[in-house]
C-alpha cells in the first residue's frame, strides 16, 4: 500500500532485473521495525493536511498522478523530488526506501529495462487522512512487442507542505 506500498509493486516490475541481484532483498510482508516506525512518523494526524475532496486535496493528488502517468526519465528526475519530501518510507516487493534521493534513482533505473510504461489511476479512496489509490500500469519491457498489464493499490501519506511521505 502507500508509499508506495504503493504505485508500486508495478513499478518494481521496471526494475526487477537490477534489484534481484542485490543483497538488501527484503520480505514485503514481515512488519519490520522500519515499517512500524514509519507508521508513527508518517501518521496523518501529526501533519495538517488538506480536507478530502477540497480543491487543495484534489491538486495534490494529481501532482502524484503526474509522476506516473507522464513516466520519462526526465519527468521522473524532476517531479519526484517535488512530489515526495526529502525523508519517505517507500517499499514494495523488492526494496525498501527512505528518501527521495534514493527512490528518484530506483525509479530512473528503471526506465532503462522499457519502451513503454503507461499508468492511470483508476479510484482514488481516502479515509483517516490517508489515501489508497487503485491503479492500472501498461509496461512494454525492451525486447518485447506486447504490453504488460498489472493492477494495484497504493497506500499514501501527505506531510503538512502536501509532500508524499509515505
Amino acid at each position: 500500500m502507500f508509499k508506495s506500498i504503493l504505485i508500486l509493486f508495478g513499478m518494481s516490475l521496471l526494475t526487477s532485473s537490477f534489484f534481484l541481484k542485490t543483497p538488501f532483498m527484503h520480505s514485503q510482508t514481515n512488519l519490520d521495525s522500519a515499517y512500524t516506525q514509519a507508521l508513527e512518523w508518517t501518521d496523518p494526524n501529526i501533519y495538517t493536511l488538506p480536507e478530502a475532496g477540497s480543491d487543495e486535496a484534489k491538486a495534490m493528488i494529481k501532482q502524484l498522478e503526474y509522476v506516473f502517468t507522464n513516466y520519462t526519465y526526465e519527468n521522473l528526475a524532476k517531479q519526484i523530488p517535488q512530489v515526495y519530501a526529502e525523508r519517505i518510507y517507500f517499499r514494495d516487493a523488492f526494496i525498501q526506501l527512505d528518501s527521495s534521493e534514493a527512490l528518484t534513482k530506483y525509479m530512473l533505473k528503471g526506465v532503462g529495462a522499457v519502451d513503454a510504461v503507461s499508468f492511470s489511476f483508476n479510484h482514488v479512496m481516502h479515509s483517516k487522512g490517508e489515501y489508497f489509490i487503485e491503479w492500472t500500469m501498461g509496461i512494454q519491457f525492451k525486447g518485447n512487442s506486447g504490453m504488460e498489464t498489472s493492477i494495484g493499490m497504493s497506500r499514501f501519506r501527505f506531510n503538512s507542505k502536501g509532500r508524499v511521505i509515505f
